[in-house]
C-alpha cells in the first residue's frame, strides 16, 4: 500500500474508519482538512480517518505529464469510450487492502466508509461493486464511472453473487451545476448507472447550484448527516 495520510481517532478504541481518496494530481493530505472538519463533533471521536496517496503516473490526457493518479486517462472525452482497466482494477486492490486493514484492526465493516473526490470518486464507487464485505457507505463527490466497470468486475454470475454484497449500502452523491471538469451529467449518468444497471438501492443524488469541481459548506454538511445515518449517529 502506498504512504497514506493518518488521523487518528482521538479517542481508544477506534470503533468507526472513514476512507478517502483524492482526485488526479492531489493527495491524500489535501483532503486530511476533512478529519478536523468532522473531530470537532464528539460523535467521530472514535473514527479512524486514512487518505491514501494514489502512486505517479504518466496521464495521456495531459500530455503524459507524472502526477498522482488512481488510473490513466487516455482522453478527456465526455463518452468516456477508452478506460484504465488495469490501473483502476490494481487501484481498486490497494483501496480494499485499506480496508481489510481497518477490519484487522478490529473495526467492523458496518463501521467503514469509502469515498473519493472526482478520480477517487470513480474509484469509490467502483468498490461498492467490488468489496467483498458488506459496509457501512460510499460516498462521491463529483464523480463519475466508467460504464464498462460492471462487466471487468462482475465477468460472470459468480463474480457477481460474490461482490454483490454492498447493492443496499447507502450511497451519496454530491455534484456541482457548475463543474467545468467533471460535468453534471456525468454525475447524473454514474447515478442511472448504479441504480438502473447495476441495481443498487439506496443511491442519494445531490446537486449544488454554484458549486464547480470542488466542495461547498453545504455539501460538506450534508456529508456528515449522511455518515451519521450511516452509522446511526446523532
Amino acid at each position: 500500500m502506498n504512504q497514506a495520510v493518518r488521523v487518528a481517532a482521538r479517542t481508544k478504541p477506534a470503533t468507526h474508519a472513514l476512507i478517502v481518496l483524492h482526485g488526479l494530481g492531489d493527495t491524500g493530505q489535501g483532503w486530511s482538512f476533512l478529519a478536523d472538519e468532522l473531530q470537532d463533533e464528539p460523535c467521530f471521536m472514535n473514527t479512524n480517518f486514512i487518505f491514501p496517496n494514489a502512486p505517479h503516473m504518466p496521464i495521456t490526457a495531459n500530455g503524459g505529464a507524472h502526477m498522482p493518479g488512481w488510473f490513466d486517462i487516455e482522453e478527456w472525452d465526455p463518452h468516456m469510450r477508452k478506460f484504465d482497466v488495469n490501473g483502476y482494477m490494481q487501484s481498486l486492490s490497494e483501496v480494499e487492502k485499506y480496508v481489510q486493514e481497518q477490519i484487522s484492526l478490529g473495526i467492523q465493516p458496518q463501521n467503514i466508509i469509502v469515498g473519493g473526490f472526482s478520480q477517487g470518486a470513480a474509484l469509490a464507487l467502483g468498490c461498492a461493486l467490488n468489496l467483498k464485505e458488506k459496509i457501512g457507505g460510499i460516498f462521491a463527490l463529483s464523480g463519475f464511472i466508467h460504464p464498462g466497470v460492471k462487466e471487468v468486475i462482475w465477468p460472470n454470475e459468480e463474480q457477481e453473487k460474490l461482490k454483490s454484497c454492498n447493492l443496499g449500502t447507502k450511497i451519496f452523491h454530491g455534484h456541482g451545476d457548475w463543474d467545468p471538469i467533471v460535468a453534471l451529467e456525468k454525475g447524473k449518468q454514474a447515478e442511472e448507472f448504479m441504480t438502473g444497471s447495476c441495481g443498487f438501492k439506496d443511491y442519494s443524488f445531490h446537486e449544488y447550484h454554484g458549486m464547480e469541481h470542488s466542495v461547498c459548506p453545504q455539501e460538506l454538511k450534508d456529508l456528515s448527516s449522511y455518515i451519521k445515518s450511516c452509522w446511526n449517529m446523532k
